[in-house]
């Protein structure tokens, strides 16, 4: 304990400081430590609300001291190490003038566990020997953030229910190679695949050489070159491939189908899709024909129609069993293949998809794909019963036989529909995992992947320009305890209202309890002045109202000062403390 006459001095030296910046934060902290870096005592605080007055309720010589003699009686055994680990004296000293960090940990309170957050502020100019611990009660708040994440994992379990229609489903993210895994199928679940891993491709290479066919594994290989099969996305949008993998013990075909989830550019979405039963119809119809004609003949009932190409005289046969496609008036029997398909696709073709069919089908391009593939596939959109409907053309060599072509034309507009819905859902699950319970608006996981990505654009782009806001509710805490958590809730609702109205053009963030952020690009960032000036005529009016305010801080990215938006965002958060500061001085 401190000396009379010490303690009467401590008084003295901290009564201008505290009055500016302890009692900013007195509504919003249950206790309040303030330290003399060069003597190491401090004093302990509390708030009166209603009067908004200071009270002591603990004092000492040596703030380091007692908190090493108190942290084992209060502190979760888990958290202990850690907690006195970042309050060492050396990393207070190491906080410089205006900064500040936090610290989540948990005490044993009456036998119950209680979450907390710490935040340490070191002051400025002749308050920088000052360093202010302010303790806050975060238990309900992180418990809902708790449930939040079991919601989470719910989203996910709605994913694996999208995987029932294939054997498996990978989710890639393609910028750390970190894949997990949902299965549907027993026969796949036996070949003892990880569910989760770190390295996708590396992992696709090693089960390609154990589990693929030899007849396909180094097509299939070349394909899952990382940067193969992003180029191939890029291009097409969706990546097809049909081979044989050795599933219970014999071999069957499969075809993995690699798309992009809705609005998400790092992150892929593969799936396997066992089409063996499909594939082996066909092959069985063409072993039972003699000729080509009956092999095509045979095949005509699993597609729309079927040509048989002559590539020296372009002289061809079509071969129909559909209404639909017949309706098209397509002749039997044509002296110019590759002429009369470019004249139809002007006439049938879905107008959206003729630019790249006509470039395809022109016939030095068709051979060309031929000759460097085995085989051609391209997937368009025809009119059929007066509305566009999904094909595959497929082009392939009779055998041996360099001279002909088979062109064949499926209809996989069910399939293509169901695939679309398909990618749909996902997006909207992996959407939902996005997204804040209460608000709706983006959660702190949303927030975090954000970031992520604006640091990686600081590195890339040069005209850069973004600013970052952060919002505190104002009195959230009061409205909890008075008039309970459903209003709190309210309350929360309320408040982001203003902010998404505000700044309807910005992603909005719910990062904490009552706190939000929100990256400001565009026209948001461009007119960040008016739209603050705005905010502060409704936070103004509301308070007059006694409706919901909050409190907002907002700074702007600096080229060659700023390394990362988390050093906008201190800045931003610093400003926010101020704003807070200013609202709560009385008129």
């Amino acid at each position: 304990m401190a000396s009379p006459e010490n303690e009467k001095n401590m008084q003295d030296e901290q009564i201008v400081t505290f009055t500016r910046l302890a009692l900013s934060l007195a509504n919003d902290y249950e206790s309040i430590y303030y330290i003399n870096t060069e003597t190491d005592s401090y004093y302990e605080y509390a708030s009166a609300h209603n009067d908004k007055q200071l009270t002591i309720l603990s004092s000492g010589a040596d703030f380091y001291t007692d908190m090493g003699y108190n942290v084992p009686k209060l502190v979760y055994p888990e958290d202990r190490q850690r907690f006195l680990e970042v309050l060492k004296k050396e990393n207070l000293l190491k906080l410089s003038d205006g900064k500040s960090f936090s610290l989540g940990y948990r005490l044993v309170i009456e036998n119950r566990i209680v979450y907390y957050q710490l935040k340490a502020i070191r002051g400025t100019g002749i308050d920088s020997k000052y360093i202010i611990l302010g303790v806050k009660n975060v238990d309900e708040q992180t418990r809902r953030e708790l449930i939040t994440a079991a919601e989470s994992r719910i989203y996910g379990e709605i994913s694996m229910a999208l995987a029932s229609r294939y054997e498996v489903i990978y989710y890639i993210d393609t910028q750390t190679n970190n894949y997990t895994q949902y299965s549907s199928s027993s026969e796949y679940a036996k070949l003892g695949i990880r569910t989760k891993g770190d390295d996708f491709f590396a992992t696709a290479i090693d089960d390609i050489k154990k589990y693929i066919d030899p007849e396909d594994r180094d097509r299939l290989i070349k394909a899952m070159d990382k940067n193969n099969l992003l180029e191939m996305l890029r291009q097409t949008g969706m990546v097809s491939f049909t081979y044989k993998q050795l599933l219970d013990g014999r071999s069957q075909y499969v075809t993995m189908n690699v798309v992009r989830p809705k609005n998400d550019t790092h992150r892929i979405v593969i799936g396997v899709l066992n089409i063996d039963a499909q594939i082996r119809r066909e092959q069985a119809a063409q072993q039972e024909s003699e000729t080509y004609s009956q092999i095509i003949k045979a095949l005509a009932k699993q597609y729309e129609v079927i040509y048989y190409v002559d590539l020296d005289t372009d002289h061809y046969q079509e071969f129909s069993s559909s209404e639909k496609y017949s309706k098209l008036k397509i002749g039997e029997v044509g002296e110019d293949f590759f002429g009369d398909t470019q004249r139809n696709m002007k006439r049938d073709i879905y107008p959206e998809d003729y630019p790249i069919m006509a470039k395809a089908m022109e016939k030095k391009q068709f051979i060309n794909d031929l000759e460097q593939n085995g085989s051609t596939s391209i997937t368009y959109r025809l009119m059929l019963d007066g509305r566009p409907q999904y094909v595959t053309l497929i082009a392939i060599r009779p055998g041996d036989d360099k001279h002909h072509v088979i062109v064949a034309v499926s209809n996989i507009d069910a399939a293509k529909q169901r695939e679309m819905e398909f990618r749909a859902a996902l997006g909207n699950a992996m959407d939902m995992a996005n997204r804040d319970a209460l608000t709706r608006v983006k959660n702190k996981h949303a927030y975090t992947q954000a970031v992520k990505e604006l640091d990686e654009a600081i590195i890339s782009k040069d005209d850069l320009e973004f600013a970052v806001a952060v919002l505190d509710i104002n009195g959230l805490k009061h409205i909890n305890d008075t008039q309970g958590h459903h209003a709190g809730d309210e309350y929360i609702k309320a408040s982001c209202h203003i902010i998404c109205t505000i700044f309807k053009h910005s992603p909005v963030f719910r990062i904490g309890g009552d706190e939000f952020a929100v990256l400001l690009t565009g026209n948001d960032f461009k007119n960040r002045e008016k739209l603050i000036r705005s905010f502060n005529e409704v936070i103004t009016s509301n308070k007059n109202k006694h409706l919901a305010t909050l409190a907002c801080g907002v700074s702007v990215f600096r080229r060659g000062t700023d390394i990362n938006v988390e050093s906008v965002f201190e800045r931003a958060d610093a400003a926010m403390y101020e704003n807070k500061k200013q609202f709560k001085k009385p008129e």
